[in-house]
């Protein structure tokens, strides 16, 4: 059976997976950070910035292996907010 589920539920969906998977330990950091990563387009800037700022604000980011995960994440959403804010200011030098 295929479920058919638009992007912005999608997005919110993985939005809520990361707030769950952060800082727990179970086998969800892994994989929210490749759901991510697989999904990255439907992101908006303000969601790569909410990924930095609740990564470096989590007091525990989990076991050693969920702490590298999350970094990983954040280094991810670095580089796409990265390429997002540079995409808007050449949109704006353009007029």
């Amino acid at each position: 059976m295929k479920i058919n589920i638009n992007e912005k539920d999608l997005r919110l969906t993985i939005l809520g997976c990361f707030r769950y998977s952060l800082g727990s330990m179970t086998y969800m950091p892994s994989h929210t950070l490749q759901i991510i990563k697989d999904d990255h387009q439907i992101f908006r800037k303000q969601d790569w910035e909410r990924f930095i700022q609740e990564i470096n604000e989590c007091d525990n980011l989990g076991m050693d292996c969920d702490k590298q995960t999350w970094l990983e994440l954040k280094r991810f959403a670095i580089e796409k907010l990265s390429l997002v804010n540079a995409k808007t200011q050449k949109e704006n030098a353009n007029g």
